[in-house]
């Protein structure tokens, strides 16, 4: 085992752990873990995501009441929820963009937005997808390769934008089975 498996396994074993402790009591362990994660990271590891998530937890902020409604989740959706945000598209995700935008110099997005089709079964006013008409749609093997070629590069998040995205409903559940990460 390499030094880069160790480190993501350590990582994975201590993301597990956190989310059993948080699962306990969300409301009083969220503070408390985020001071255990203020103590034991390097001073300028993800400073300005950890200042703002303390802001929040301190403020009772928007964001501290949408982590607390992730609790009425299915407690198997909410921890997927957890290690693809914070695991995947956060630390593992962000640490190889890093790496990646100063070899290749260029930047490399944390999340992209991706238009599965144009087609809306919807008539909002000001919504270009009407102007568009329904004709436009890229393939399940052209979502699959961009998401591939995405997570070579650490890109992790992915927003489905569209027209509607359900329109194409089939195959955004086919894309998330082939990437549950």
């Amino acid at each position: 085992m390499n030094f880069s498996s160790l480190q993501s396994s350590v990582q994975k074993f201590g993301m597990n752990q956190a989310l059993k402790y948080l699962e306990k009591d969300p409301e009083t362990n969220i503070p408390k873990l985020m001071n255990l994660v203020d103590k034991v990271m390097p001073e300028g590891w993800y400073g300005s995501q950890r200042k703002l998530i303390r802001e929040q937890i301190d403020e009772k902020g928007v964001w501290y009441d949408y982590i607390l409604k992730l609790y009425d989740l299915d407690a198997g959706v909410r921890q997927a929820v957890f290690k693809n945000f914070i695991f995947n598209a956060t630390l593992n995700g962000s640490t190889k963009q890093e790496e990646l935008s100063e070899k290749y110099n260029c930047n490399i997005p944390w999340a992209v937005l991706l238009d599965p089709t144009s087609a809306c079964n919807l008539h909002c006013t000001g919504c270009w997808a009407a102007e568009y008409g329904h004709q436009l749609n890229l393939s399940l093997d052209d979502i699959d390769s961009i998401i591939r070629q995405g997570k070579e590069l650490g890109t992790y998040m992915y927003i489905y934008t569209g027209g509607e995205p359900l329109t194409r409903k089939k195959d955004v559940i086919k894309i998330c089975e082939m990437h549950p990460d």
